[in-house]
């Protein structure tokens, strides 16, 4: 059975956890029958990646849209049996998923976290008009849905949509998360403010919380004199700039350390820096970046939003709401753990990602549900 992706970017701005996401289950799906993934890509591609289609964008970044797409669609679209979009509203989905229809073959829609209400209020008029324009007519002709958690089933039902469902999450691959750091990238994280830290790692947003978690930070760090915490990420939008500014005012200034983007070993070196995770999101899919910290033996400081409850009932890290004293008494707990109990949480929290995350046992899942459509 032969699959083909499509997702907006693989690079680490403009796709994030989504193009990593969908670059996952490609290359999990490829021993399956085959896989392909098509994305679009700035003026340069980026790393390559086996059957992986990188088509330039033309037009405003925004729109994912290439020139190229039409074509490189028509043939690939008729070569597979299965066609999987990993996201909405953008043109590659104008793209691949109107050849999809026109060609008769099954769609599988991977929301991926879009029909959060956090998410479908943001922009609201633009994905109003994208919907009429074609993604209605592609969630009309979805032969499959995949939701990352029964959080998500709800929200693909509230929608209308009756076709089948199945539950899968994003994963990792454990060789990805085992490899060897050059010196180069250890002494990246070297610097420290503090013998011990806690990591941020994920886009520089407004949904990822930071204005949670910096001024949580600056109320309790000077009771937590060993502890920094480590920012670590693209900025989207500009928005690292209101971060300095939180930073500023945090009163913590001493104790945060910003760091830019990351990916492939130098990410592995990040996480091996650190001693705990932090994400304070207001809205997620399912983050790929707690599975990797995880995944690296860190135990994690997560909100309900990031929808993983079953680490903390794992005892890998303490879950919390997205607000201020909710997070911040989450925060205390895991920065009051003597080092023996922070290892423990970390080794629970990976062996639940040894058991249920990694993308080979998800992949052989998705193939399956899939066959059994067709």
């Amino acid at each position: 059975m032969k699959n083909l992706h499509f997702v907006q970017s693989v690079e680490n701005l403009q796709g994030g956890g989504l193009g990593q996401a969908a670059l996952g289950m490609h290359h999990a799906m490829q021993p399956l029958g085959g896989s392909t993934l098509i994305t679009t890509c700035g003026a340069h591609q980026i790393e390559q990646h086996d059957r992986c289609i990188q088509c330039k964008r033309t037009g405003p970044d925004s729109l994912y849209f290439s020139s190229e797409l039409t074509k490189v669609a028509r043939e690939n679209v008729h070569d597979a049996d299965w066609v999987h979009g990993h996201g909405f509203y953008v043109g590659t989905n104008a793209v691949i998923g109107g050849q999809a229809i026109k060609q008769g073959k099954a769609l599988c829609y991977h929301p991926h976290g879009f029909f959060d209400p956090w998410i479908l209020n943001r922009s609201r008029w633009k994905k109003r008009l994208v919907s009429i324009l074609f993604e209605n007519r592609n969630f009309r002709h979805v032969k499959l849905w995949r939701a990352l958690t029964r959080k998500e089933v709800g929200q693909i039902r509230a929608l209308g949509f009756s076709q089948p469902i199945e539950i899968l999450p994003n994963g990792i691959r454990m060789e990805e998360i085992d490899q060897p750091t050059t010196s180069e990238d250890d002494a990246a994280f070297s610097k420290r403010l503090r013998p011990k830290r806690a990591l941020f790692l994920g886009r520089i947003h407004p949904k990822k919380g930071l204005d949670i978690l910096i001024p949580v930070w600056g109320q309790i760090a000077k009771q937590f004199p060993d502890w920094e915490l480590a920012i670590v990420g693209p900025d989207e939008g500009g928005y690292l700039a209101t971060v300095e500014e939180m930073i500023r005012q945090s009163g913590a200034a001493d104790q945060i350390h910003v760091f830019g983007s990351v990916r492939g070993s130098r990410k592995v070196a990040a996480f091996r820096s650190s001693n705990l995770f932090v994400l304070s999101s207001y809205s997620e899919g399912f983050p790929v970046a707690i599975v990797e910290a995880a995944a690296h033996r860190l135990p994690c400081v997560i909100t309900t939003e990031c929808n993983f409850p079953e680490l903390a009932e794992a005892n890998g890290g303490w879950e919390s709401l997205p607000t201020r004293e909710s997070f911040s008494e989450s925060l205390r707990a895991a920065l009051s753990c003597d080092d023996m109990e922070l290892r423990q949480r970390g080794e629970m929290g990976r062996h639940l990602v040894e058991q249920k995350y990694t993308w080979p046992n998800i992949a052989r899942s998705m193939h399956d549900a899939c066959a059994a459509l067709l």
